[in-house]
């Protein structure tokens, strides 16, 4: 039995983490340059002053709580970036892993593999297009049985005369 579409989507779920990791990796970057650049945080901060005075709305905001939850935002992407960037390493080293494991089944029940690209897929993000892909693969390996070979010869019909 062929496992071509398993292991197409295996590679195209491996090819999005990889991009998703980048991607987060350049906004852990940006986030850092902004945390440590007191210049672009005065240059925010005047932004958000001149759009006080210009919008009503903004009137009763105080500078001093936007500030603050500004650091907050700051240091939490922080933290959870570096999470997120863990967990899709981890998820792409189970999804290559599953991939490869697939190429070997051929003619098995891939079972195994298809809850290997599940916690993949958990472990990109849940509802990601990399998890949305690695849910389909397993799907695929955990419905796609391979073909019975049926033995006629036991079913023959010997009567003695």
């Amino acid at each position: 039995m062929k496992r071509t579409a398993e292991i197409v989507l295996g590679i195209i779920g491996t090819f999005f983490n990889v991009i998703g990791i980048a991607f987060i990796g350049v906004m852990l970057s940006g986030v850092s340059e902004v945390k440590n650049n007191e210049q672009f945080q005065d240059e925010i901060l005047k932004e958000f002053k001149s759009q006080q005075s210009n919008d009503p709305q903004l009137q009763d905001i105080d500078v001093q709580i936007f500030t603050d939850g500004m650091e907050k935002v700051i240091n939490f992407l922080g933290v959870f970036g570096w999470l997120i960037i863990a967990s899709c390493i981890i998820s792409l080293i189970v999804g290559v892993v599953a991939t490869v494991k697939v190429v070997k089944v051929k003619d098995k029940k891939a079972n195994f593999e298809g809850s290997m690209f599940l916690i993949a897929g958990v472990l990109s993000g849940i509802l990601s297009l990399t998890s949305i892909i690695y849910y389909i693969a397993a799907i695929v390996c955990f419905v796609r049985k391979p073909k019975e070979v049926i033995d006629d010869t036991s079913n023959q019909n010997t009567s003695v005369l």
